[in-house]
């Protein structure tokens, strides 16, 4: 079995609603692949052992732009 995040590999949508306009928000991808210059690059696997299983995600709503963050927990398959 493998643990896997189920927004990363399209397995689900996040479900996310925008709390400033209600629209829905889109998963703009892995906080970590935005903090620095090899981020998304690094091992998703390592960054999620040291979450306890969690993958956060940086959600975006393309009608107003607001911006939020979403804790998503991985799923073994």
């Amino acid at each position: 079995m493998e643990q896997v995040c189920p927004l990363c590999n399209g397995l689900t949508d996040a479900g996310i609603t925008c709390k400033n306009c209600g629209e829905a928000m889109k998963d703009g991808g892995m906080w970590s692949d935005y903090i620095g210059p090899y981020a998304p690059y690094e091992m998703t696997a390592h960054v999620k052992q040291q979450n306890g299983g969690q993958c956060t995600h940086l959600m975006h709503c393309a009608h107003c732009g607001n911006e939020a963050y979403a804790i998503i927990q991985s799923d073994f398959i």
